[in-house]
């Protein structure tokens, strides 16, 4: 929680002309200043701001203060709005605890100045170091301007073992492998994880840095010091305390201070198509992490916008990734929330169409976007005649499970409308069915997925499931653990047990270790694809100790019911007391 009194203090600190006046060519107009409108198009300014710290346009009747400017502008929220004024101000920003919980600010403002500090070096490498000049003309041939390097932040990490921790080295190898900077091999020996790529800063809606992307390049690196061979084209930072990989999108910062009415984001595959894309003008595209667009990435661009374009290939591919997609913004459409589709020509991708054919066509191509049910019945119907009742039954047994992700809402009620006329169901039957339809998301169609394979697996009860679930997204929640809440973990059975005891040996490993330590485990590999909806650390640790509490409560009843039934079978005093204490003793 930010203190009132800081809020206070920093809006009478700072004066708002000097905030207007970066975004509005202010002119003196006897003891206040006014411009032309940044909130509506005009000729003759109407848009005063005042010393006493407001602004009104005479224009449009936009008004507000120092804070709702910045909200108006950039599309802040209010703590994200005294975080840009605070540092606008130069200052940190304060924080108290709730009576819920600790901010924990104190574990990951370390990491956030060593990622600035990253950052700052990366980008001062792609001007200055002897290899920007091959990274720079790469950028110049696939048509990125400087204008667009500044915009973005886009740097380079030379080739060698240890030029980011040589340069950092004020910070200590232990932050720097906590900010995913460096990392170690087999034999012990710390190296840089980015080397010989060009990079890309990612940034939290606060514009801080939360971890990076690299991409390697023609004639990238020394032999032996730069990324190799069968390394990924793409790396991007480990699970941190700051950065969840599954849930961070590349881009949104800048969409949202490109675009100052954001009505709609769109969804693309990297960080070369967001960048082309805002080199030609279309700034409000982001691109996920190397994984599948899913439930938290959606959750999250909903908060920012209603309607979200997803942009996919035209092959199998791109229509795969589209169904996917489908099932991942289920659970966030909520009412008034939109998602639509492009598809593009095969073998084409964002970067190669908007530079050959231009930004006015593939602008085009967004304002025709496919609209979520008209391609959901597109891809149901596919290859069933529905004159046949059973091809009518096999269409309903498909669509079913999917449309029962939707909250209650139109489009819910519109997909079911359709469902009964496509179908020839009684909607009476229908209501019946709907409501014993499973809520978890249907696998893929098809036998041999490792979806279908892990929901064929047994599982867990909930709250041993919710409890590994946190764990693999996020296991140095592990590290922070005391011996006394480790022990019952690491003596669990099953996968659960397996996962602590690894965590034990290995109190640095990320979700990508385990899912390469347990490669073979379809329910591991379900449980990393599925993203959790909270994001801040200190709410996912707060989420996590409410199910390691739950946990621990629900094995102290097993253990008592056990003691119970052993006490009634054998009649034993000495039982029954052991029964009594352990009731009234263990605290959780």
């Amino acid at each position: 929680m930010i203190p009132q009194s800081f809020i206070n203090s920093l809006v009478e600190r700072v004066d708002i002309a000097d905030v207007v006046g970066g975004r509005v060519q202010l002119k003196k107009a006897g003891g206040n200043q006014m411009g032309l409108c940044p909130f509506h198009d005009e000729k003759t300014p109407s848009f005063h701001v005042y010393a006493d710290g407001h602004y009104h346009c005479f224009g449009c009747g936009a008004h507000g203060t120092t804070l709702g400017f910045l909200m108006e502008m950039d599309g802040l929220t209010f703590p994200e709005a005294v975080e840009s004024l605070a540092a606008f101000a130069g200052v940190d920003v304060p924080r108290e605890q709730s009576a819920r919980r600790a901010d924990g600010r104190e574990k990951t403002a370390p990491l956030y100045d060593v990622l600035a500090a990253a950052d700052e070096q990366f980008r001062g490498w792609l001007r200055r170091h002897a290899e920007g000049p091959a990274a720079a003309a790469y950028l110049k041939d696939r048509g990125v301007s400087g204008e667009i390097v500044t915009q973005f932040g886009i740097g380079l990490a030379p080739s060698g073992w240890d030029a980011i921790q040589s340069a950092l080295a004020k910070f200590g190898q232990e932050k720097l492998r906590a900010a995913g900077l460096a990392t170690t091999n087999d034999q012990g020996r710390s190296y840089d994880r980015f080397r010989a790529r060009i990079v890309f800063p990612i940034r939290d809606t606060r514009g801080r840095v939360v971890g990076f992307g690299g991409r390697t390049y023609p004639g990238s690196g020394a032999k032996g010091e730069g990324p190799r061979e069968n390394e990924p084209k793409y790396l991007n930072s480990p699970e941190t305390p700051v950065f969840r990989k599954g849930e961070e999108v590349y881009g949104l910062f800048e969409a949202r201070r490109a675009t100052r009415r954001l009505d709609h984001l769109l969804v693309v595959e990297g960080y070369m198509d967001v960048v082309a894309l805002a080199g030609h003008g279309i700034g409000e595209a982001v691109a996920t992490l190397g994984t599948a667009v899913g439930e938290a990435h959606f959750r999250r661009l909903f908060r920012h916008v209603d309607r979200v374009i997803c942009c996919f290939d035209g092959d199998d591919a791109g229509r795969g990734a589209a169904w996917k997609a489908v099932d991942a913004a289920f659970p966030a459409l909520e009412r008034g929330r939109e998602l639509r589709f492009v598809f593009l020509p095969e073998g084409e991708d964002p970067d190669s169409l908007v530079r050959s054919r231009g930004a006015a066509h593939f602008r085009s191509l967004i304002e025709d976007a496919v609209p979520v049910s008209e391609y959901f019945w597109e891809h149901a119907k596919a290859g069933l005649d529905l004159a046949h009742s059973d091809q009518q039954a096999l269409l309903c047994d498909f669509a079913l499970p999917h449309i029962a992700l939707l909250p209650n809402g139109t489009l819910r009620d519109l997909l079911l409308r359709d469902l009964v006329a496509l179908a020839n169901i009684d909607s009476g039957t229908l209501a019946r069915r709907l409501a014993t339809a499973t809520h978890e998301h249907p696998p893929p169609v098809g036998d041999n997925t490792d979806a279908t394979r892990a929901a064929a697996a047994p599982r867990p009860e909930p709250k041993t499931q919710a409890l590994l679930h946190r764990l693999v997204l996020h296991p140095s929640l592990f590290a922070d653990l005391s011996p006394e809440q480790r022990e019952p973990l690491i003596a669990a059975e099953g996968l659960l047990g397996e996962v602590a005891r690894f965590l034990a040996r290995q109190p640095n490993a990320d979700t990508a270790v385990l899912r390469g330590h347990f490669y073979d485990d379809e329910q591991l590999k379900a449980l990393a694809a599925q993203p959790l909806t909270l994001e801040a650390p200190d709410e996912v640790a707060a989420e996590f100790g409410d199910c390691l509490r739950r946990y621990l409560h629900a094995q102290r009843g097993r253990e008592q019911h056990a003691m119970a039934a052993e006490a009634r079978r054998s009649g034993s005093l000495d039982d029954l007391k052991r029964l009594r204490d352990a009731m009234v003793t263990a605290p959780l």
